[in-house]
């Protein structure tokens, strides 16, 4: 059988060895930062105006929404002119 000091020994590497594969666990499965995009930010109005939106502006004047439109058809009766694509 063991000595003391070997029980206390193999008791020692028992616990070094279950922290080194909890860490070894713990680094393989991290998450790493993502880097940085490359491509420059979207500033709004850059594109320019589609088909879509300069049919409307042309229609009432400057750029609604649809629930805009919708109330201001309501109003004053007229049918919902639907802008397509």
């Amino acid at each position: 059988m063991y000595t003391k000091e070997q029980k206390k020994n193999l008791y020692k590497a028992y616990l070094q060895a279950g922290a080194a594969y909890k860490y070894a666990e713990f680094k393989a499965r991290r998450q790493f930062k993502r880097e940085r995009s490359e491509k420059t930010p979207y500033k709004p109005g850059s594109i320019g105006l589609s088909v879509i939106s300069s049919a409307i502006k042309k229609e009432y004047g400057r750029i609604l929404s649809r629930k805009e439109r919708k109330s201001l058809a309501k109003a004053f009766g007229k049918p919902f002119k639907a802008f397509y694509a």
